[in-house]
């Protein structure tokens, strides 16, 4: 029989496994000082026995003091368990992340006569979460983190970067109380659940897709999706691109090639026209000269004809390229000038041009009278829509390296379903138009390399919006 009790044999397994652990431990007593330190302790910490109680856990960094309270807290109460995730100094002043776990031993009436302290250093774990969430976060693309809830649906996310809250305009607190489907396009809804169980089946997923922002923005995104297993949980990543600038330059695109094609066949079936269009008109004149054709009946004709010659010019300025002769312009004074010449024309319908800016020059590189006839087109187009005594306003300012002109009226306004339609050749929602004015003038302001917009106004009318670039811009690119 061994000469050594129970509870002596007890009390030499707690000491050889504490003195042979890779992790350091000390034993703390019921009057909460270190009765016991570890080699390991001492190894790594630098600290003995006797100087942990005469320099009070000199480990426990200063701005983490309060955690000592804690401590003493738990002994007092005599909880049976404690961990924590912190972090502690070496003598030599390094400081490393640790996990504590402090459990009782008790004696055999099952008291507690002290607490073992176990401190397990997670620096390289932590430094490999760290970096994680550095590569995460700085991630220039939206990514998130969800997986499946109780209903079998897609649940809330459980992680999200900072380029996804900047892209939907949401905290981060706030977006990890949304779900895919909660950012999703109300139209594109009913296609979640389909998706989600795609991404389960462990296909994965790549598909263009609409989000919604904060604001209510709608953004065209590219999502590339994959399940993944973590620590038992099938759980999905989604890595999001904004697609905005990519659906603007392939529009753009789009607008160029069909106004290339559209310039080049106008420009070949204006010649063609034009030649015989010249001969009808001369024989109309020489019949009237001639026989005796109703007057009206001449006019109405010679004014059709003049009207298709009219359409036929503006066909042929689509074929045309930008001319070469660009001069230095000063756009408050250009807009000076075509409001004093419109305003004559709106004061017979009582209505008023009026320019709202507070700057006296504001420098483009232009084609002036090209310029002239883009200004001059929108103002006669939102004279005719305005009603009688109406105001027009345009709005000049700057913006960065960019001028912003808004001609606003207060006419009917344009339809929201039509708006994507305005600039189309033919299309036009004034009588008598045909619909190339528009065109012509956003080939224009294209060439300027500027865009043209229309807008709808609140409550009525509508707003064309013009940019151009200024004249250090244009020089420097």
């Amino acid at each position: 029989m061994s000469r050594f009790s129970v509870h002596q044999m007890m009390h030499y397994s707690l000491y050889s496994f504490a003195e042979h652990s890779p992790d350091p431990i000390y034993i703390l007593g019921m009057d909460k000082k270190v009765s016991y330190a570890n080699s390991k302790f001492v190894e790594l910490y630098g600290w003995s026995t006797e100087e942990l109680n005469l320099h009070d856990f000199p480990h426990v960094p200063p701005e983490l003091r309060g955690e000592l309270n804690q401590m003493y807290n738990f002994i007092d109460r005599g909880m049976p368990l404690f961990a924590l995730d912190t972090f502690r100094i070496k003598r030599n002043g390094e400081l490393i992340s640790v996990k504590i776990t402090i459990s009782p031993v008790k004696d055999p009436e099952g008291r507690i006569t002290a607490y073992v302290c176990v401190l397990r250093d997670v620096t390289e774990i932590k430094f490999s979460e760290l970096k994680y969430y550095k590569l995460f976060n700085e991630a220039n693309d939206p990514i998130f983190i969800y997986e499946q809830d109780e209903e079998g649906k897609p649940s809330k996310f459980l992680d999200v970067n900072e380029a996804g809250c900047r892209m939907l305009g949401y905290t981060r607190h706030e977006l990890l109380d949304k779900t895919p489907r909660s950012i999703a396009a109300e139209a594109l809804v009913p296609e979640v659940n389909k998706m989600f169980g795609s991404i389960l089946s462990g296909e994965g997923m790549f598909v263009e897709w609409v989000e919604v922002t904060k604001d209510g923005r709608e953004i065209p995104v590219e999502i590339s999706a994959k399940p993944f297993r973590l620590n038992g949980r099938q759980l999905v990543i989604s890595i999001t691109r904004d697609m905005t600038e990519r659906k603007k330059t392939e529009e753009f695109l789009r607008y160029s090639e069909s106004l290339s094609m559209i310039g080049e066949l106008s420009a070949g079936i204006a010649h063609e026209i034009r030649n015989p269009l010249t001969s009808i008109r001369g024989f109309v004149q020489l019949l009237y000269s001639r026989s005796k054709m109703n007057r009206e009946l001449h006019e109405i004709i010679l004014s059709e004809v003049d009207r298709i010659n009219s359409i036929i010019s503006e066909l042929l300025l689509l074929g045309k390229e930008m001319p070469s002769e660009l001069a230095d312009c000063n756009l408050v004074r250009l807009l000076g000038q075509v409001i004093v010449l419109l305003n004559a024309q709106a004061h017979m319908t009582d209505n008023e041009i009026v320019m709202h800016t507070d700057l006296d020059s504001l420098p483009v590189r232009c084609a002036v009278n090209k310029l002239k006839q883009v200004f001059i087109n929108v103002l006669k187009n939102a004279i005719e829509a305005s009603p009688h005594g109406a105001e027009i306003t345009l709005e000049l300012k700057q913006e960065e390296h960019t001028a912003i002109i808004r001609i606003i009226d207060t006419g009917p306004g344009i339809p929201a379903e039509l708006l994507q339609q305005i600039g189309a050749p033919f299309f036009t929602t004034k009588s008598g138009g045909n619909g190339l004015g528009v065109m012509i003038s956003k080939k224009i302001i294209h060439n300027h390399k500027g865009t043209l917009q229309f807008k709808t106004n609140q409550p009525t009318g509508t707003i064309v919006e013009i940019t151009l670039p200024l004249l250090h811009e244009l020089q420097h690119t």
